[in-house]
Parts: C-alpha cells; sequence; structure tokens
C-alpha cells in the first residue's frame, strides 16, 4: 500500500485500540456468565408421580409461590397428544382427566380461587407409548379481591368446573392472595391412572426471553460478519453467554442436557465423511477427477462451472449434501487453481446448488428426512414419489433462475482477484507450516504435504496464461494446460482406491436404503461411521494421528456451539413465540384467503428463520406448526402444501448465509485448509439474493398449484 510510515503508524495504533477494546468486552462478558454460572446451581424440576383414583379430586401444593402470571404444569404418562391438544376431535365417550390450578382455604377446607380447566385425554390403545404434554394456566385471577360464588354441593355440572359433585367450595374471599396454589386432578374415567408430572410456579418469562434470544442471535453475527472472532469462537462464546442468561433466569440446564442439546447425528455424519475423505485423498483421485473435468470442459470456465452444478444437484438429491460437497471441493480447488479462477466463487455457486439439489428428495437433506418420516406426514400419503412429483417443478424452476442469476453476476467477476487469493493462500499455508517447530512424525508428514501444496500453488501462480473467453470454444491454451495435468495428477495408490470405493460404496448403499422399514436402526450417522471404521480397517493404517490431523475439528466445534445456541434460543421460548405469532396472523386473515396466508407465512418465516439460524430446530418448529395450523378445528387448512412450503423454505433458506446451511461450512471449512478464506459477507453477496429468487419462484408455484389449481 502506498501509506506514509505516519499512516502506518496510525493505523496499528487503531487496530491495537480495538483489540484492546474487543479483549475487555468479552472479559466483561466472560465475567457475566462465569458469576451466574458458579452462584447458580442446576435447575432439575422436581418430578413426582401423581396417581388418581376414579372420579375422586387430587391435589398437590406447589413447591414455591408464583410470582408471575402463570404457572406451567408438565405431565408424562400414556396420553392421547392429539385429543389433548384438540379437545374437539377427542371421542365422545373418551376417557380424560381433569387438570387445573386452585387455591384452598386450608383452615375451612375449600378453594377459594380455580384456573381454567385443562382435559387429559388418555390413550386407551395397547400401545405402550409414553407421551409429554405442556400446559400454562393463567394465575392472574388468583390475585383478584372477589369471586363468584359457588356451591359444588347445589350446582349443575355446567357450573361445576371439574364437572361433579365434590366436597368442595368456591367461595367469595376479600385476599385470597395467601392461600396456597395446589395442582387438582380430576379423573373421569372407571380405572385409575398415574402421571409423571414437573410443575413450575414461575415459568420464563416469554417477552423477555424472546429479547435475549434475539441480543445473542445480534451478538453471533455481529461478531461473524465484522470478523471480529474466529466464527468457531464466536459460536462457542454466543452458546456459552446464552447458557449464562438462562442461569441468570434460574433456570441452569445440568450438564446432561447441555451435551443432550447437541446433534450427535450430524457430528457422527460429518466426522466420519471427513476420515473418508482424508483416506480418499491420498489415493490422488481428486487430482484425476479435476484432469477428468478440465478435459471434458475443453478448459472453457463456464462449462465446467455448468457441470460441476448440475452434478452438484443430481449427487445432492440423492445422497447427504454434505457428503458430496467433501467429495467435489478438493476437486473444485484444483480445477480453479490450474484455469486461473476466483476460487471461493465457484465454491460458493457449487454449494448454493446443493442446497437446492437436497430439496428435491425426502433423502437430500437432513431437513427433509426429518419432513418425511414424521407420522403425520406419512399418514398423509407423502412416500418417495409423492414428495419429488410436488417438489420438482419448484426446484426445477429455482434451478433455471439461481443459473441465470449467477451467470449475470459472477459472468466479469470469476477471474477478479484470482491471484491475490492464490498469494493469500500461499500466506496462509506458509504460516501454518511454521507452526510445526519440533513436529511428530505425523506432524512432520503434514508438514511436508503443506509445504508441497506452496510449491504447486506458487508454479500455477507463475504461470499466467490461463485463457478467459465466455464462449463455448476451448481454452487457447487447452492443449498445453491438459498435457501438464495429466503428467502431473495421477492416481497414486489403486489399491487403496479401490479400498475407499468399497467403503463409500457401503455408505451410499446404506444411505439410499436407511429409509426402508426393514433397516430402522440405520441413520445416515451411522451409515457413514460404519463405512469410516470399515475404510480404516481395510487401509491398515498404523498411524491414527495422519488421519485425524486431516479432520476438520473446528468446524465440528462450530456445528456443536451452534445447535447449544438455538437450544438456548428455544428455552427461552423464541420458537414457540414465532409460532403463536404465525397462527395469531393466519386467523386475522378471511376464511377463503388462510390457505394462501398461510403457505406465505411457512414458507418465508422458513426460509428467513433457516437463513440465521441452524435449520434443524427450525424445519422442526415449523413442523409442528403445520401440524398445528392442519388440525386447528378453527382453521382446518390442509397439511400437504405446508409441508412443501417448509421443506422449499428451509431448503432455499439454507443459502442465505454461511453458517445456514451445513455444506456451507463444511465448504468453507475445506476450503480454509486449502488456504481460502470463505467470509460471510462474500458468501451473503451471492447467496442472499439467489435465496430471496428461489423463494419467489417456490411462492408463485405454491401459488398456482395450491391456490389457483388446488393440487392438494
Amino acid at each position: 500500500d502506498n501509506l506514509t510510515d505516519e499512516q502506518r503508524t496510525r493505523r496499528r495504533r487503531r487496530r491495537r485500540i480495538l483489540v484492546i477494546v474487543k479483549i475487555s468486552i468479552f472479559v466483561l462478558i466472560w465475567i457475566f456468565f462465569s458469576v451466574f454460572m458458579i452462584i447458580t446451581a442446576p435447575y432439575e424440576p422436581e418430578e413426582v408421580v401423581v396417581s388418581v383414583e376414579p372420579n375422586k379430586l387430587m391435589s398437590l401444593k406447589l413447591s414455591s409461590k408464583p410470582t408471575g402470571k402463570y404457572v406451567s404444569v408438565k405431565l408424562k404418562g400414556k396420553i392421547d397428544e392429539n385429543a389433548t391438544l384438540r379437545p374437539k376431535r377427542a371421542g365422545a365417550n373418551q376417557t380424560h382427566v381433569i387438570v387445573a390450578v386452585a387455591a384452598f382455604d386450608g383452615g375451612a377446607n375449600k378453594s377459594t380461587w380455580s384456573s381454567s380447566e385443562w382435559k387429559i385425554f388418555l390413550d386407551e390403545s395397547d400401545s405402550y407409548k409414553v407421551v409429554s404434554v405442556k400446559h400454562h394456566f393463567r394465575i392472574e385471577g388468583y390475585k383478584e379481591k372477589s369471586l363468584r360464588v359457588v356451591d359444588l354441593e347445589d350446582s349443575d355440572d355446567a357450573d361445576d368446573p371439574f364437572g361433579s359433585r365434590q366436597a368442595r367450595t368456591i367461595v367469595r374471599s376479600e385476599s385470597n392472595s395467601d392461600s396456597p396454589l395446589s395442582t387438582t386432578f380430576l379423573n373421569k374415567g372407571d380405572k385409575p391412572t398415574a402421571f409423571s408430572m414437573v410443575a413450575n410456579p414461575n415459568p420464563l418469562n416469554v417477552s423477555l426471553g424472546v429479547l435475549y434470544s434475539f441480543i445473542l442471535l445480534v451478538f453471533l453475527y455481529v461478531l461473524i460478519i465484522f470478523d471480529i472472532a474466529d466464527r468457531t469462537f464466536a459460536a462457542l462464546l454466543a452458546a456459552t453467554t446464552g447458557i449464562g442468561v438462562l442461569c441468570m433466569l434460574g433456570e441452569r440446564p445440568p450438564i446432561e442436557h447441555i451435551i443432550g442439546w447437541i446433534d450427535m447425528d450430524t457430528l457422527m455424519l460429518l466426522f466420519g465423511m471427513m476420515i473418508m475423505v482424508a483416506v480418499l485423498a491420498e489415493t490422488g483421485v481428486f487430482d484425476y477427477l479435476s484432469v477428468c473435468a478440465y478435459h471434458l470442459s475443453k478448459g472453457q470456465p463456464w462449462v465446467l462451472i455448468f457441470l460441476l452444478c448440475m452434478l452438484t444437484v443430481v449427487l445432492s438429491a440423492f445422497l447427504d449434501n454434505v457428503t458430496i460437497i467433501m467429495l467435489m471441493v478438493p476437486v473444485i480447488i484444483r480445477l480453479t487453481e490450474c484455469m486461473g479462477l476466483r476460487t471461493t466463487t465457484v465454491l460458493i455457486a457449487v454449494a448454493i446448488f446443493s442446497n437446492i439439489g437436497g430439496a428435491l428428495t425426502p433423502v437430500g437433506d437432513p431437513p427433509n428426512v426429518i419432513i418425511a418420516t414424521n407420522p403425520y406426514v406419512v399418514n398423509e400419503g407423502v412416500d418417495f414419489i409423492v414428495f419429488v412429483a410436488h417438489m420438482l417443478p419448484g426446484v426445477f424452476f429455482s434451478i433455471v433462475v439461481a443459473w441465470i442469476y449467477l451467470f449475470l453476476v459472477l459472468r466479469r467477476r470469476l477471474y477478479a482477484g484470482s491471484e491475490d487469493q492464490m498469494r493469500e493462500s500461499i500466506r496462509n499455508l506458509t504460516k501454518t507450516a511454521a507452526k510445526f517447530n519440533a513436529p511428530t512424525p505425523s506432524e512432520e508428514n503434514m508438514r511436508r504435504e503443506i509445504l508441497d501444496r506452496i510449491e504447486e500453488l506458487k508454479a500455477q501462480y507463475r504461470r499466467k496464461e490461463a485463457a478467459r473467453t465466455f464462449g463455448l470454444q476451448p481454452a487457447s491454451n487447452f492443449i498445453e494446460t491438459l498435457a501438464e495435468m495429466e503428467a502431473k495428477y495421477k492416481i497414486r495408490n489403486k489399491p487403496l482406491l479401490i479400498k475407499c470405493c468399497i467403503a463409500l460404496g457401503f455408505a451410499v448403499l446404506l444411505f439410499v436404503m436407511h429409509s426402508l422399514p426393514f433397516m430402522q436402526g440405520v441413520t445416515l450417522a451411522w451409515a457413514a461411521m460404519l463405512a469410516a471404521i470399515l475404510l480404516l480397517i481395510l487401509a491398515n493404517k498404523p498411524d491414527m494421528d495422519a488421519v485425524l490431523d486431516h479432520v476438520e475439528w473446528s468446524t465440528l466445534l462450530f456445528f456443536a456451539g451452534l445447535f447449544v445456541l438455538v437450544e438456548v434460543i428455544s428455552e427461552l421460548g423464541m420458537i414457540d413465540w414465532v409460532g403463536d405469532l404465525t397462527i395469531d396472523m393466519i386467523q386475522s386473515v378471511g376464511e377463503e384467503h388462510r390457505v394462501i396466508t398461510a403457505i406465505m407465512l411457512v414458507l418465508w418465516i422458513s426460509a428467513l428463520f433457516s437463513a440465521f439460524v441452524d435449520n434443524i430446530p427450525i424445519v422442526t418448529m415449523m413442523l409442528k406448526l403445520a401440524i398445528k395450523l392442519s388440525t386447528n378445528d378453527d382453521l382446518r387448512l390442509p397439511l400437504m402444501p405446508l409441508i412443501w412450503a417448509i421443506s422449499m423454505g428451509v431448503c432455499f433458506g439454507g443459502n442465505g448465509t454461511l453458517i445456514a446451511a451445513s455444506s456451507n461450512v463444511v465448504a468453507a471449512g475445506i476450503a480454509n485448509q486449502h488456504g481460502y478464506k470463505i467470509t460471510f459477507m462474500e458468501f451473503f453477496i451471492y447467496g442472499f439474493p439467489v435465496m430471496l429468487l428461489c423463494d419467489v419462484v417456490a411462492s408463485i408455484y405454491l401459488l398456482i398449484a395450491h391456490g389457483l389449481f388446488q393440487w392438494h
């Protein structure tokens, strides 16, 4: 840069000040969550077993006096969840238990106040399934100065909130706020029943919880967007701060709950595939595939990118898109270096099409797996063929629109900064190699690999003959470059490649067949882990450290931190708040427009939330919301169009930001291993407009298919 010494001094001084400010803020945050973690014991609500005899009133005092507007009661037992949540759908004579919160005058043995009742309908089938349900009782009336008089000895069933004549009287009370509150049960069946109950007299304040959730999300994104901290550290810091907030609110989760929040299936899938890719890289197959792709495209960059993107779409539809990205990224990096293209731009384009392609089938993306295996969705007749038939038009037109947009936007940016990126990559790799001062044998091997990679990059950088054409004709130096690549990039270890193909073929077979009824024990995670273990056995590696050194541990830690943060946000009530808000908005419009309104709201809420929060909890929330809408006695909305709206919204929303989808994070992690940094803003600049365009296409398609033609 053309700066004077004085300007450089000022710049260094400003940087030092900013570093001091950053460290000071981080220390204050650390003090905040450390203090609350030290002084707050883990919140372990008392779980009691309640046995209720037929036609007898049972009451249990609350553990403490409520200070807010609500008391929450969570029950677990042989409960008919569908009928309990939607009482109008219960059978006419279905056995139920009436639950309420009431205040009793111990001296007079009278009830001075009672909340609204909650009917728990029992599951009378032969199933042994245990179901949990939760309800918030409003207790504001408990502190009112007067109540209506109801003498149950003289009351009718219509006036009796418990539906029977019990020796219980509700009397006028001028000051009943001192009466202790109890949870009451009345069994209307002819057989005794039992529940496991957790009553919380002071549940979290939803308004405060939503505010804290919003602050935590903004904090995380500020750290990542402005590159204030490494994204892995940012996720861990935000997650720990979130736990500190729960401690402050008196809801500190036990450590086993925090560990349970981490989606181990996702981490197992990533870990297993990382091991297989690390071993596969030793064979030289990625280099060889890059030669084949270059030969097929005749060295023409846009033909090459089109082939890579379409191949990614097809593979991502039938295999997990994280797996596809892991296999494609090393090949793409080789090709972009040989052709002088901007590496990060091409990687972003391929990651975008991976997310779009994954939306096509029930097995392409983890959110679709969750949707397609839900019992309510299965009962609606959604199988593989039905899923693909409904998703295909929206996905196809989204691919077309995304390709046209990226071609127009990237047409003149494909080469911009490619030399700078290669120089930056060489610098980053040189710094990494310099860290191995007294290396172990495995570290020495890795250092040697990095040094070889640096020499390759320097050779590519010195060759500045890359063709910059935009037609379909071959690149001007195609023959020379192809000959050089064929001489340099060959299969180095064919026996190991055969072993890798066996393990990878086993994984692919399980990926495709895991949804079959007789393979219920096989998840995507276990498929990857079993294949990885098989490969390690066949490869007979004497040094495991050499393999583990290639695992992207920072990516795994990032996901762990993100999963914990999202669960903290869920505990604070933000996700339920969004769901309730959506229902209120749908109920506010006319009945004839509710289907269209519900489709649009579900689609765009799914997309926008998935762009900024990991899509696994979002799809879980939106699926619950869709089922709630479709079974609501007042709304009676069809489930099918809501399912397609969720799938398209969540999968397309994965293109919104760098951390919206697992495949994006994995692509950035592998690129970082090769010395290239995909920044949050660079991905956002290309990905967010594509997300908006794809969701507009999905909106038009769903409105035509389900609003106009009523396909459902």
